[in-house]
């Protein structure tokens, strides 16, 4: 069935109600059901049961339950490390030990440095970079919004140029779809990595968040954000100001993932599961961080506490 204009009216009703309402859940809520009622012949009761009963669908897929709970266990995973004291320690650390660092300037680099680094999956970079350098960005007067900005800047544009992870499969995949189809000819690894240099908006992305650090400007409305001051959480804890509390936990998340990949890809990274691994890769770093964690805080979080930015 040809649905002509309204394939185009249904994604515009979708972005208008995002710039009305500010909220992308109602927004993208209002635009699936708008899609619903066109599919279910314009009954409202019809689209509304085919919304909530196809919620309950996605659920029941596996990667989508284990997306839902990596993102509830890495919010446990990020409290943990608040509550134990290894973010103050962490920052005390760098304003101790490197001037450079400590500072508006310097905070925003490490969350540049650090979406670059890890390239292995974009929420993974993202969590890090956001996790390691908000501290340091609310003591240097840096916005949550800007530094939003730098982590979700550095994370899919990385993990498509460096395409060792599951976006490199995503991307091998459609690919290998092209040449099956006769679409295009030639090697599905030769063509992928001879389309590195033409991800342009990775590229222009990764220069423009560059320029943005260096000559300290403000993209829009970013302008106008206000940054939130830095109140280290007064616990007591034994023990020199260190960064390692707050690392090997981060550093074994990160690790943990290529494994995944590897073993769920039976040998060839580029097959594995990116949902799979990064749901596994969190468990292991909670029972990681119980075990070494000499002394458990008192009130534990709630699981689904995600605080990120």
């Amino acid at each position: 069935m040809e649905y002509g204009i309204l394939s185009i009216v249904i994604p515009l009703l979708t972005i208008i109600l995002a710039i009305i309402t500010k909220d992308v859940i109602v927004s993208l809520m209002g635009g699936i059901f708008a899609g619903l009622l066109v599919l279910n012949g314009y009954d409202p009761l019809s689209a509304f049961i085919a919304l909530f009963d196809g919620i309950i669908d996605l659920l029941s897929e596996g990667w989508i339950a284990k997306t839902l709970l990596f993102a509830l266990m890495i919010g446990a995973i990020i409290k943990l490390l608040t509550v134990s004291g290894a973010v103050n320690r962490f920052v005390t650390y760098l304003s101790t030990k490197g001037q450079k660092i400590d500072s508006p300037k310097g905070a925003m680099l490490l969350a540049y440095m650090i979406g670059v680094v890890i390239f292995i999956e974009s929420s993974i970079t993202s969590l890090v970079a956001g996790t390691v350098a908000k501290p340091l960005c609310d003591k240097n007067g840096v916005s949550r919004e800007k530094l939003a900005y730098i982590c979700d800047s550095t994370s899919a544009p990385i993990c498509s140029l460096i395409p060792l992870n599951a976006w490199g499969a995503l991307l091998l995949g459609l690919i290998v779809t092209a040449i099956d189809s006769h679409v295009i000819s030639g090697d599905g690894i030769s063509l992928l990595i001879a389309s590195i240099p033409y991800n342009f908006y990775s590229i222009f992305t990764l220069i423009i968040v560059l320029a943005v650090i260096f000559f300290n400007f403000d993209i829009g409305p970013m302008k106008h954000a206000i940054a939130k001051p830095y109140h280290a959480d007064h616990i007591k804890h034994e023990g020199r100001s260190t960064p390692f509390p707050m690392l090997l936990p981060i550093l074994v998340m990160v690790l943990a993932v290529p494994a995944g990949l590897y073993l769920t890809g039976k040998g060839d990274i580029l097959k594995g599961s990116g949902s799979t691994s990064v749901y596994y890769a969190v468990i292991v770093t909670l029972l990681f961080m119980y075990i070494v964690t000499p002394e458990k805080p008192k009130h534990l979080p709630k699981i689904g506490t995600l605080e990120v930015i």
